[in-house]
């Protein structure tokens, strides 16, 4: 039996709505992933609300693929995205499913200068920020800004052993940390970014 609960967080100089839509858009996970190959569904473009599915290809090895079905089941965009699946553990069916559950999580958290800023700001120059009450007049921070967490539990009572692709993809710290990367600097350069919030970010102080 597998249980695993893996927890990674970053900060994004950008406001919670704007994550939001972002992170649960499917078709901007593909090419931040290093496991999906592509996403399947109707209306992927776009933010996935409550109840809908969609289906994530993932790339396990040379010659192993694997669709999972995603259903979204808690959707709060001002604080909790989160989607389940049951992705079979292996091609025989008697090895059973894993049952994983992905959350991302979202609160405010000021951000200090020292981020990757969108479009590439040229060095030497600073983006307008909110400085920090009792903060030294040289520390400043980004006004808005989101700590973005992605919770993923999962549960597998099966008897057969778990084939290693499955616990890398659903277990493995360093894949997450990375995802959230990729998607953090898609975020920042993508022209998702509001006009007001790309000012605040990236203009000249």
């Amino acid at each position: 039996m597998l249980e695993t609960v893996l927890e990674v967080s970053i900060a994004i100089p950008l406001p919670v709505s704007q994550v939001h839509t972002f992170m649960t858009t499917p078709d901007n996970w593909a090419a931040a992933s290093p496991v999906t190959e592509r996403i399947q569904g109707d209306r992927t473009d776009r933010p996935v609300t409550l109840g809908a599915s969609f289906v994530d290809v993932l790339r396990l090895g040379p010659d192993i693929t694997a669709e999972v079905r995603w259903t979204v089941t808690r959707d709060d965009p001002g604080s909790t995205w989160q989607i389940t699946c049951e992705p079979a553990a292996g091609t025989d069916p008697a090895d059973g499913h894993i049952h994983v559950t992905l959350t991302y999580s979202y609160s405010r958290a000021r951000h200090p200068l020292d981020v990757q800023h969108p479009r590439g700001s040229a060095a030497g120059t600073e983006p307008r920020a909110e400085q920090s009450v009792g903060t030294p007049a040289e520390v400043q921070y980004v006004a808005d800004a989101t700590l973005l967490t992605r919770t993923v539990r999962t549960a597998y009572t099966g008897e057969a052993n778990l084939p290693l692709p499955y616990r890398d993809v659903f277990t493995n710290r360093t894949i997450a940390a990375r995802f959230l990367a990729a998607m953090r600097s898609a975020m920042l350069a993508s022209d998702h970014v509001p006009t007001g919030a790309a000012s605040r970010i990236s203009s000249a102080g």
